[in-house]
């Protein structure tokens, strides 16, 4: 059904949200690959954001990060040169995140209703080939050269 790879990951304050959450997408027949931790025992979101980004980045796919608040995730992920993530907490901010060019989206397991959480993500999902980013993506591309720090 989607061709675009999608890929989670999760710090261990989120595992609970995103075990529901993958469970949710496979009845809609989503394939996401998972890039988080397994266990609840205290970890890092720092490696997990960076490594979501970098199979973002490889694969030309989309990414979904959660930690606690989804703050420090979403920064981590925005220091990964190309990744363009949003934290998000509903529908609005979700599409705005798309409309925006982000390829990456974040937001919190302790912040964000479990059923706000599923609407994220399909709106996410379900919303994000239907824009079109090349432009956003050209203008941010020249940013980053321009700016990025080396």
């Amino acid at each position: 059904m989607n061709q675009i790879k999608i890929f989670i990951g999760n710090d261990h304050a989120a595992l609970d949200y995103k075990n529901i959450l993958l469970d949710y997408c496979k009845k809609k027949d989503y394939q996401i690959d998972d890039k988080g931790t397994f266990t609840n025992q205290s970890c890092d979101y720092n490696d997990y954001a960076v490594n979501v980004c970098n199979e973002v980045i490889k694969s030309n796919g989309i990414g979904i990060l959660i930690c606690g608040s989804g703050v420090g995730i979403s920064m981590m992920a925005n220091k990964v040169k190309g990744i363009r993530c949003g934290q998000v907490n509903d529908y609005h901010s979700t599409l705005k995140a798309i409309e925006i060019g982000c390829n990456v989206i974040s937001f919190g397991a302790r912040t964000v209703g479990i059923e706000i959480a599923k609407q994220i993500v399909d709106t996410f999902l379900s919303n994000y080939h239907k824009i079109e980013n090349n432009q956003i993506d050209k203008e941010i591309s020249t940013f980053e050269e321009e700016n990025y720090r080396k």
